[in-house]
C-alpha cells in the first residue's frame, strides 16, 4: 500500500530534480537518473582516512591529507559520502539552506552504498554537530542532527545530543584556515548530566567538511569528557 499512495503521489506531484530541474528518477527519488549518475560518490576512491578528501591517482591505503595532518585531528578515523560540487552540492544545499527534509530519503539510499562506513557506525553513539541557541532559533532545525538521526537508522545506531555550542560562532566561510581554528577553540562543551562512557565509539555527525575546525573543536569537547579517539562522519566534503 505504501508503493501505491507514492505512486499516485508522484502522479499529482511529478518530483522534479532539485539540482537541474528535469523530472527525477527512480535511483534517487529528488534526482534525475543523469543527475544520480553524476552524483559524486567517495565509495570506492582513495579517501584521507581522517576526513574522506578524495585522493587523485593511486596511493596507499591509511594515507592522511596535508590538512588533517596539519590540523592533527582530535579524531581517530573519519568519511565523507559525496563531494561538495554538482549534484553533491544541490543535495547539501537542499537540506541546509532549505530544509528539504524529504532529501533524507536519499541520503539513506547512498549510505546503503558504503558497507565500510555502515560498519563504523554500527553501535555507536551518532553526536551532531549543534547550532548556537540563536541559530537553531532562527533556522528552526539542525540539518546534522537530521542527518545523524538518518545515520543511526540506517546502519542500527543511536543518536544522542552530547554538545552544546557555547557561543555563536557565526559564518565561517570568508575565513581562513587558521581563523577557523582560533574562532572555533573552545566553542563546544559537554551538555548537563550528560556522562561519557570511555569503552563507548562515539561518531560526530556534520553536513560538510571544509578544514575541519569545527568538528575538531567537537572531537576536543568529547575527548576532555572521556570518549576514547571519537570518529567522524559528513554528508560533503567541500
Amino acid at each position: 500500500m505504501a508503493g501505491v499512495g507514492s505512486g499516485l503521489a508522484d502522479l499529482l506531484y511529478p518530483r522534479d530534480c532539485v539540482c537541474c530541474g528535469q523530472p527525477a528518477g527512480e535511483s534517487l527519488r529528488w534526482f534525475c537518473e543523469d543527475c544520480a549518475l553524476a552524483m559524486p560518490l567517495t565509495a570506492g576512491r582513495p579517501c584521507c582516512a581522517l576526513c574522506g578528501r578524495v585522493f587523485e591517482g593511486l596511493v596507499s591505503v591509511g594515507r592522511v591529507c596535508p590538512g588533517c595532518s596539519e590540523l592533527k585531528a582530535g579524531w581517530g578515523r573519519g568519511a565523507t559520502l559525496l563531494q561538495y560540487s554538482g549534484p553533491g552540492e544541490s543535495l547539501v544545499r537542499g537540506l541546509k539552506f532549505h530544509g528539504l527534509r524529504c532529501l533524507l530519503g536519499d541520503v539513506g539510499r547512498i549510505l546503503h552504498g558504503r558497507l565500510d562506513v555502515l560498519d563504523m557506525l554500527r553501535g555507536a553513539v551518532l553526536v551532531p554537530v549543534p547550532l548556537h541557541a540563536v541559530r537553531q532559533r532562527e533556522r528552526g532545525y539542525n540539518q546534522s542532527l537530521w542527518l545523524a538521526q538518518v545515520f543511526a537508522n540506517e546502519a542500527g545506531a543511536s543518536c544522542r545530543e552530547l554538545l552544546v555550542r557555547t557561543r555563536d560562532t557565526g559564518t565561517q566561510t570568508a575565513l581562513g584556515r587558521e581563523e577557523r581554528l582560533k574562532n572555533m577553540r573552545g566553542a563546544f562543551a559537554l551538555r548537563q548530566a550528560v556522562k561519557i562512557h570511555p569503552q563507548q565509539s562515539y561518531v560526530l555527525v556534520d553536513d560538510v567538511i571544509t578544514t575541519g575546525a569545527t568538528l575538531d573543536a567537537c572531537a576536543s569537547a568529547l575527548l576532555r569528557a572521556g570518549a576514547a579517539s571519537p570518529a567522524v562522519l559528513t554528508l560533503a566534503h567541500a
